[in-house]
């Protein structure tokens, strides 16, 4: 897995399995095996965002991940997944270390997510049922930073049908409420 900046592993002090075991499962998440990436993704949720609690590996994951959505590589469901629970999990303070300082991993993570949007709304076009699900599941989030989420889903409210068009209804409507409150419910 590549990652844009070098982190200080022994930073992250909330991982219950060892530093170099992130790499494999991110390799698995981004892998051809849908098992593979679904037990990639149970098992990475638990050191990013388990129960709605963020840790400090979470900065990193989100580094890969964006990493590899920059190079125009589509992300599978499972990552998009795990980068819906990263934005909905909240532990004010938590910082991940850097090989030259350390960063907020809630503001990281925000930001690096925002910064791959474009990217991610490409990707899903309905062609993928399940990435453009999971897609309608993180964008709600990002409403109230990007005007490109509300047109997005209105678009995909206009032009897709049946169950796709059912989740582009309901985000949308959760994106509408983030644009206007700036928080989801």
């Amino acid at each position: 897995m590549i990652f844009s900046r070098t982190w200080d592993w022994d930073s992250l002090e909330t991982l219950s399995i060892p530093a170099a075991e992130i790499h494999t499962h991110l390799e698995r998440l981004v892998g051809q095996d849908p098992d593979e990436r679904t037990r990639a993704g149970r098992l990475l949720y638990c050191e990013v965002a388990n129960q709605g609690h963020l840790y400090s590996a979470a900065a990193p994951c989100v580094d890969a991940l964006t990493t590899r959505a920059r190079t125009g590589t589509p992300l599978t469901p499972q990552s998009v997944s795990l980068l819906e629970s990263i934005l909905n999990a909240r532990n004010a303070g938590v910082r991940a270390g850097l090989e030259d300082g350390s960063v907020d991993v809630t503001s990281y993570c925000r930001s690096e997510i925002l910064a791959v949007l474009p990217q991610l709304l490409s990707h899903a076009d309905g062609s993928d049922d399940e990435y453009f699900r999971e897609v309608c599941y993180l964008i709600p989030q990002l409403a109230d930073s990007s005007d490109e989420v509300v047109a997005f889903l209105r678009k995909s409210v206009s032009t897709l049908e049946g169950e796709l068009r059912q989740a582009a209804v309901d985000a949308l409507e959760e994106a509408e409420e983030v644009a206007e409150e700036g928080h989801m419910q």
